[in-house]
């Protein structure tokens, strides 16, 4: 733990591993454990073709993401750099009318507070309404926006998935966001592929 200070990260002792079956499995967590197959991709690179899909959210430990832009060439890119057993949610682009998003804000609650700086870094945060009204000014910088919901039930990707080990086995616990059954989401029902 000392070295792990030494690094600049502070360790927090916990209960239980987030990593033990039983933990897990009296969780009720929502979602499917839908692996990131070839079908997923398929469908991927199907939906960011029809301009229906832009955005990759790649969360590799809880509370932790990366975002990727999907355009032109870029997926196999993303997909070599992804941290193994992932979790994958596919959203649609970002607004470049960020002034409607910040004005779009929920009154209460908390929501994700997406971003893309001029530079292309697209990064998140989660924070009540009201402290990024007062952070207008600085968010409204940005090149695009999105704000998500962080409840379950209200947030909703395109489609998702969970990326396997290199033998194409799904050994990562952990379940997928909801999503809409694949070729019903809104915005995705005619993209290529069977994956969810």
């Amino acid at each position: 733990m000392a070295r792990t200070r030494e690094l600049g990260l502070h360790p927090e002792p916990l209960d239980a591993s987030p990593y033990e079956a039983e933990a897990e499995a009296g969780s009720g967590e929502p979602g499917e454990q839908r692996p990131a197959d070839d079908d997923f991709w398929a469908r991927l690179r199907g939906c960011v073709a029809a301009g229906r899909a832009a955005l990759l959210e790649e969360t590799y430990i809880d509370n932790a993401s990366r975002w990727h832009r999907l355009d032109g060439g870029a997926i196999e890119a993303v997909r070599a750099r992804l941290t193994p057993r992932a979790r994958l949610a596919v959203w649609p682009d970002l607004s470049t009318d960020v002034a409607a998003v910040l004005a779009a804000l929920p009154e209460d609650g908390l929501v994700e507070f997406v971003r893309e700086d001029h530079g292309g870094r697209i990064t998140s945060e989660v924070d009540d309404p009201q402290e990024f009204r007062a952070r207008t000014a600085e968010l409204s910088g940005a090149r695009a926006a999105a704000v998500l919901s962080v409840y379950t039930g209200e947030r909703s990707p395109l489609f998702a998935a969970v990326l396997p080990d290199a033998d194409g086995v799904l050994r990562a616990r952990w379940r997928t966001e909801p999503a809409p059954p694949t070729g019903t989401g809104p915005s995705c029902a005619s993209c290529a592929g069977s994956g969810s």
